[in-house]
């Protein structure tokens, strides 16, 4: 997006540019990629006063909105303050510093949790109050503004949102002169602890993710906040809710308790950590999913993930819907052309990355990534990086060093669509998919094992990898699937900031490379493969059961799996 109207709506330096090139940009794009599938998300930015917070919400919600399908929007906590009749009323009955607004006590929190839980619920119409800090009370309600369409993204930015209540020891003794001059006995901050600690949790059970600006310390406040209150005072001019430098003091006295127990407290629990300097720049941003392993599976599809005689996807369809929906990428790793696996995709919904004829060439959907990747070319709606040489090299090669083998074996592409389909037991329809073959091309032997040991070691000596598959024999030349993957592994690697753990699935010898380069090898028990795979460096799971069920048993028994999918069904929001 061109940022140079928020620069000006701000009146921000060009230095805000290369800030959201290196922090705000990731930050929103680690939002978009923790949103709950086909529900609302709330996102929490805590920040003390001063500290960019406001600034920060507004960024998301133009990038959000500028960039993803999904509307997003941004209230305030302080939107929410009671009138200055309301904390009147408090001062007299509870305590005299209430009638300051800012801490908690101080907020509608039934407003609050209700315009919260409508905007999660999808609901327009729904007005969103404001409150006018010149005037020290809400806005008329008439002129609240309500949301037109469903929200799908809520910035919900407050110096104290997401704040926790402290023990009752700590609240003993006084922490600044305001807290000793003028609640000597502790009655307001008790009362405020208790609000933060009933109330307000049930408001901040709602947050879905949380994004905190830290602060160098409590010392760095007052200047933040003295230059928020020059640039309201220079916008607005001098009124009811603005105040001079001693006045300021004692006014931010009101928040220091709370806002030292954030500084300390918060940054281990918050799922992005923006680290301020004096000079209130990012020096650094910690995402919490840039520490947590993300699944990434790549899999055989005949005998693995399909059903070796019968290829139903029916058994399958749900599960690998449910993966997707929680963000878990699925890679189709396999000796199926490209007309085979997008056909296949589109009977399953699955659009997602595919490696094709053995690791020959990978297909990448048009804007998977945010960047085409090095090195492909484009081809209609997907971005193909090929490894290995057309199918003419295996020809000639053959034509030309295995002549004495001709009547031992027929190339995959003689074959007839009916031969084909009796082998494998594709429909003709099927069959003629596999037939269009563009790297690779199968040998179906038919000579004895003595012959078959001399041509496999006559192809190994031209440099072709040898596999045995469970119903055809495989030359690979110049890659494999574990290349394949490793390839593919890379540009998701350069894409994302978090790490993977890759795990991969086959149930024959054709599949050992992809299994070896894996974190984690799952071998499914295919009582029709004739060469099971045998991992050199690994030990490796097996399925009890075949494919699909045996795939779908491995799969959502892995604890990395239980956990993404649990996170991704956790219902936050009451």
């Amino acid at each position: 997006m061109d940022i140079t109207p928020f620069l000006v709506k701000h009146q921000l330096p060009l230095k805000y540019q290369y800030l959201s090139e290196q922090f705000f940009i990731p930050l929103a794009e680690d939002i978009v990629s923790a949103k709950p599938s086909n529900q609302s998300m709330l996102v929490a930015v805590n920040g003390c006063q001063g500290s960019g917070k406001t600034t920060l919400a507004d960024f998301l919600v133009t990038w959000i909105n500028s960039n993803t399908e999904f509307n997003s929007i941004s209230i305030s906590i302080d939107d929410f303050y009671y009138s200055a009749a309301h904390r009147a009323s408090l001062a007299k009955d509870v305590h005299p510093l209430f009638a300051t607004r800012g801490v908690p006590g101080t907020h509608d929190t039934e407003l609050m949790k209700q315009t919260i839980t409508d905007l999660l619920a999808g609901k327009t119409g729904i007005a969103l109050p404001q409150f006018d800090k010149q005037s020290d009370d809400p806005v008329a309600k008439q002129l609240w503004q309500k949301n037109e369409k469903p929200v799908d993204i809520i910035l919900f930015e407050g110096w104290c949102v997401g704040s926790t209540a402290q023990q009752p020891y700590q609240l003993e003794q006084p922490i600044n002169e305001l807290e000793q001059h003028e609640d000597d006995a502790g009655m307001w901050r008790r009362c405020v602890n208790s609000c933060l600690a009933n109330e307000y949790q049930n408001v901040f059970a709602l947050i879905d993710y949380t994004v905190m600006l830290q602060a160098p310390s409590f010392e760095d406040v007052y200047g933040w906040r003295l230059e928020q209150e020059q640039k309201l005072l220079a916008k607005k001019g001098t009124g009811k809710g603005t105040f001079d430098e001693a006045s300021l003091v004692r006014f931010i006295s009101h928040f220091e308790r709370i806002t030292r127990e954030n500084l300390q407290t918060l940054p281990e629990s918050v799922d992005a950590l923006l680290t301020l300097d004096e000079a209130r720049d990012i020096s650094a941003m910690t995402l919490k999913a840039d520490s947590v392993p993300q699944p990434l599976i790549f899999t055989d599809l005949d005998g693995t993930l399909l059903n070796h005689d019968d290829y139903d996807c029916a058994a399958i369809k749900p599960f690998l819907a449910q993966l997707a929906d929680s963000g878990i990428t699925v890679v189709f790793n396999t000796s199926k052309t490209f007309a085979e696996v997008t056909q296949l995709q589109a009977m399953l919904g699955h659009n997602q990355p595919f490696i094709t004829e053995n690791g020959s060439a990978i297909y990448i959907p048009k804007f998977f990534f945010p960047i085409k990747p090095i090195g492909c070319e484009e081809l209609e709606l997907y971005w193909r990086y090929a490894l290995a040489p057309r199918c003419a090299k295996l020809h000639e090669d053959l034509k030309s060093h295995a002549s004495a083998f001709s009547n031992c074996y027929r190339l995959f592409s003689e074959l007839s669509k009916q031969e084909v389909t009796e082998l494998t037991g594709l429909s003709t329809a099927q069959s003629e998919l596999a037939l269009t073959r563009e790297y690779s091309d199968p040998i179906y032997w038919q000579g004895d094992d003595e012959q078959l040991g001399a041509f496999l070691a006559l192809m190994e000596s031209l440099a072709y990898e040898v596999l045995v598959g469970g119903r055809f024999i495989h030359l690979n030349k110049q890659t494999n699937k574990g290349q394949a993957q490793s390839w593919l592994l890379e540009q998701f690697k350069q894409h994302y900031r978090h790490p993977f753990t890759t795990i991969a699935l086959g149930d024959s010898q054709n599949d050992m490379a992809m299994l070896d380069e894996a974190d984690i090898a799952i071998l499914i028990t295919n009582p029709n493969s004739k060469a099971k795979a045998k991992l050199a460096h690994k030990p490796w799971r097996v399925s009890e059961r075949p494919a699909p069920l045996g795939w779908i048993d491995e799969v959502a028994d892995l604890q990395i799996i239980k956990a993404q999918l649990a996170s991704k069904q956790e219902q936050s929001h009451g």
